[in-house]
């Protein structure tokens, strides 16, 4: 008992699990990932939009890893209510690069903005 006392977790740390919980609700709604063949770019959904958008107008101010962990949460919530595979995904790969430095983020970022482009959303 004396060791989960001393145990404790930071708000990155819990800001991290938040992030790794809703990928996993995510796959395991959408029957645990890929369904075979590339699809495309997908349609532009109002969930689509929505966490394009949201990552758009919070991108600039995310600098440090909490805000980075705070901004990936909200936009992958947005993008699970979405049907295009394409922004869904590269959302939960921004969760997962959140917190691994500066290229990392900037990386996942381009990538969940090209896919955005990619299915027709343009910044607001």
């Amino acid at each position: 008992m004396k060791l989960l006392s001393k145990f404790k977790l930071g708000k990155v740390q819990i800001a991290a699990l938040v992030v790794a919980a809703l990928v996993i609700f995510v796959l395991i709604g959408r029957g645990g990932g890929s369904t075979g063949g590339d699809t495309g770019p997908g349609d532009l959904d109002n969930g689509a939009v929505r966490a394009c958008d949201t990552f758009a107008g919070g991108q600039a101010s995310a600098r440090s890893n909490s805000a980075r962990l705070a901004l990936a949460d909200k936009v992958t919530t947005l993008a699970a209510k979405s049907d295009n595979d394409a922004v869904r995904t590269r959302a939960m790969e921004l969760g997962r690069h959140a917190d691994e430095g500066n290229a990392a983020w900037r990386t996942a970022g381009n990538a969940l903005t090209q896919a955005c482009a990619d299915a027709g959303w343009t910044a607001p």
